[in-house]
């Protein structure tokens, strides 16, 4: 894979694998419990949403690079991730 080597690769396929099982039983706890594809979508985006409250301080204080940084460090994503999800908390407010 291009830019990693075989030692970074194999904790990445890992995870990767993991969070396939872990969406599979999302997905059989959901129909388990009758909630259906659509409210399962609807339901991934609000918890996708929820951004950390130091990271909405910052973005009160218009401090929005270090809000995305804070996001980053609390939630683990990448930076991409980090500024879609701190730009669409700003863009509802």
């Amino acid at each position: 894979m291009f830019g990693r080597s075989a030692q970074q690769q194999k904790p990445i396929e890992t995870l990767q694998k993991q969070v396939r099982d872990l969406e599979g039983l999302v997905a059989h706890l959901a129909e388990r419990a009758g909630v259906g594809e659509a409210e399962l979508f609807r339901l991934r985006g609000e918890i996708g949403q929820q951004i950390p409250e130091r990271s909405r301080q910052l973005l009160a204080e218009g401090k929005k690079i270090e809000a995305i940084k804070v996001y980053r460090e609390e939630t683990g994503a990448g930076l991409k991730d980090a500024k879609d999800a701190v730009e669409a908390y700003e863009a509802r407010g």
